[in-house]
């Protein structure tokens, strides 16, 4: 269903209700969801990231010093993987979990899923 503009002396135009995949500005659309990049300085960048249910996404470590992520929610596992081993572990909301370039990680979003994540830039 289309929506109308109804600010006062608007000129009548119709904008698209948001789909499902869409979270809408200030979120960039990403393939697993969205991303809003909400603080960056020279030394860190902070993200709020929302992951569908049923995506993989890798947790890139490449070039970063420091890393953090805090599910804020849903549900969801972080993927460790060194060598052949692989350890799962279900996040906690409001706990948050330092990654480090030791492992390889991936996120598995059991449902929706938000996420603060906190990087040193690439």
């Amino acid at each position: 269903m289309a929506r109308k503009n109804v600010a006062k002396n608007a000129p009548e135009e119709e904008t698209a209700e948001p789909g499902p995949d869409d979270f809408g500005p200030p979120f960039t659309r990403r393939s697993f969801g969205g991303e809003f990049l909400w603080a960056q300085g020279d030394s860190y960048a902070a993200k709020v990231l929302r992951v569908r249910a049923g995506e993989n996404v890798i947790v890139s470590t490449k070039d970063r010093k420091d890393m953090v992520v805090m599910l804020t929610g849903g549900r969801g596992v972080l993927e460790m993987r060194a060598a052949d081993n692989v350890d799962r572990v279900e996040l906690e909301p409001a706990a948050p979990v330092e990654i480090t370039s030791e492992y390889k990680y991936r996120l598995l979003a059991v449902t929706d899923v938000e996420l603060f994540v906190i990087h040193s830039p690439l």
